[in-house]
């Protein structure tokens, strides 16, 4: 192809390019004004007042003292009301601690 085809070839090309891009950035004119009238609204206040429930409160068991066991876990050991672990005399062990 020659230099004189190709330029022709581009030429058509850009000028399909701008037909088809100003088809579709047209001016389109805005759609017509409707006018729509107020409707009055009417709210009508009804107090309607429930009373809660009586609820009953009964308080918790109080927790045994420090150094008094509580429970053991499934591998035997013996814990406070706190969750301290204890020792057979009732002192506290150091989480740290490894040796039952």
């Amino acid at each position: 192809m020659t230099t004189t085809g190709m330029l022709a070839a581009a030429c058509l090309g850009l000028s399909t390019a701008a037909c088809t891009y100003y088809e579709t950035t047209a001016r389109v004119p805005p759609p017509p004004v409707v006018a729509v009238a107020p409707v009055p609204v009417t709210t009508i206040y009804t107090p309607s007042y429930t009373p809660a429930p009586a609820v009953t409160v009964v308080p918790a068991a109080p927790s045994p003292p420090v150094g008094v066991q509580a429970f053991r876990d499934e591998y035997g050991f013996r814990y406070d009301g706190r969750g301290n672990r204890i020792d057979r005399y009732g002192n506290i062990i150091s989480p740290y601690s490894t040796v039952p």
